[in-house]
């Protein structure tokens, strides 16, 4: 609700909902409110979806502005013309990752699909011929077999079963779970940092901080190579999670010693992306 409220009480509605929905649960995982602001929020905030029912947050739209003016006219007057740009751009990335593009009127589908889903899109242009690159169309006798499979009898644990001590990890902390006869959870407990004294004393410590990946999802942008200097709160890495496009900023200044990661990668919680000296 508090982010509604700061964007206006924008109706929840595809896609709307969803920039709501995204924005709070980043507001949650880096523990501070807008410390990451996905594009798509800022697009409300900068008035791109067009008039909100309420006024925006005017701290945030201040922030996101920086010293631009609001939308407050039509915002689809405001685009530039792009579909000559669009053909033009992925006719040269087809010479150069050899895809063979639709021939006519065809091509215009492949534009469109490029425009729409610029990494996906032109990830499935590449290897949409390849069928090897896709899952296996069903058999004949995968589909015979697939009723038997369904009606056959699940396993059932029995209260007799035995119990057990087993080590999972959530994300990256481990913990001891005690499994009591019959499938009941008896007891969880963190692995002590003790456990791994060893292999920390064998390693160096790293003089480089790592930059970590807020959330799972697919590198869109990288902004930093090896080298550059960076202040605490630049944009280093542009993340696309959950259909939005979210910022990742240096968390301190200094330089960059090391990038671990490319445009297209795909990386989870926690994942390092770049490391900062």
């Amino acid at each position: 609700p508090r982010v509604r409220e700061d964007l206006g009480f924008i109706p929840l509605v595809t896609p709307t909902s969803q920039i709501v929905g995204t924005q709070s649960v980043i507001n949650v995982l880096t523990g501070e409110r807008y410390k990451s602001i996905t594009r798509e929020t800022a697009g409300v905030l900068k008035g791109e979806y067009g008039a909100t029912p309420a006024p925006v947050n005017a701290e945030l739209q201040l922030r996101v502005l920086e010293g631009k003016p609001a939308i407050t006219c039509r915002p689809a007057d405001l685009l530039e013309p792009e579909l000559d740009k669009l053909t033009e751009e992925l006719r040269a990335l087809a010479q150069e990752k050899s895809i063979a593009l639709s021939p006519g009127e065809g091509e215009i589908d492949d534009v469109l699909t490029y425009a729409l889903f610029p990494q996906i899109g032109l990830k499935f242009l590449q290897y949409r011929g390849d069928a090897s690159a896709f899952e296996p169309a069903p058999t004949a006798a995968a589909a015979a077999e697939a009723p038997a499979l369904a009606t056959a009898p699940a396993p059932v644990a029995t209260a007799g079963g035995s119990a057990g001590v087993y080590t999972v990890k959530v994300n990256g902390q481990s913990y001891v779970v005690e499994v009591a006869a019959g499938g009941d959870v008896s007891g969880i407990s963190p692995v002590p940092a003790a456990a791994s004294t060893a292999q920390a004393t064998a390693a160096p410590v790293p003089a480089a901080h790592p930059l970590a990946a807020p959330l799972a999802g697919n590198i869109f942008h990288v902004n930093v190579i090896v080298g550059d200097e960076v202040e605490a709160g630049d944009v280093i890495v542009v993340l696309e999670a959950m259909k939005m496009e979210t910022e990742v900023r240096a968390q301190r200044a200094g330089t960059v010693a090391e990038v671990m990661v490319k445009v297209g990668d795909k990386v989870a919680v926690g994942d390092p992306l770049i490391s900062v000296a």
